[in-house]
């Protein structure tokens, strides 16, 4: 199986026949359910949705197999996966923030660290690199701060804010 991606979470059940609400995480909300099935973090369960209709990003769906209000409130929370190989092809200058896994940070041309996951909160995409000493630290996703990423080479970029070096020489 290929790395999974998460496309998205329930957040709230709509109803009595276990039709539910999902926060998208993409640019077509409808899309959520253009993949196929999708399952939990784990790859084990399987989702079978079917979108409904749209409204401010949130998406109405049913899934297969639920049909009734307590089911579908059982599933409240549950975030919703799907294979990286399903996904669209990337634009030149894209990537999936999944891609970034794994890649070495570097800084002033030595090895800072390596991606080991990237988190979005709703503020933006935080890179979380485990350094050199072995702690994580998350870093702000911008240009500024990484200014560079290339995926086909392995690598990213990254230039340290003042405020962000002072912190670091204290850990």
């Amino acid at each position: 199986m290929s790395k999974l991606v998460c496309v998205g979470q329930i957040i709230n059940v709509h109803g009595i026949k276990g039709a539910v609400k999902i926060k998208p995480y993409l640019t077509n909300p409808m899309d959520i359910s253009a993949f196929g099935d999708l399952t939990d973090k784990d790859g084990k369960k399987v989702f079978r949705i079917k979108a409904q209709s749209q409204k401010q990003g949130i998406v109405l769906a049913t899934i297969h197999g639920i049909t009734d209000r307590t089911s579908a409130e059982s599933l409240k929370g549950l975030s919703l996966y799907v294979e990286r190989t399903k996904l669209p092809k990337e634009e030149q200058g894209e990537f999936y923030c999944i891609d970034l896994v794994g890649l070495t940070v570097i800084k002033d041309g030595e090895e800072f660290g390596i991606v080991e996951s990237v988190d979005n909160f709703g503020a933006g995409d935080i890179i979380n690199v485990r350094l050199k000493n072995s702690k994580v630290f998350p870093f702000d996703f911008s240009e500024a701060t990484f200014p560079v990423v290339d995926i086909e080479k392995g690598y990213m970029l990254i230039v340290l804010s003042e405020g962000i070096k002072e912190v670091l020489n204290e850990n």
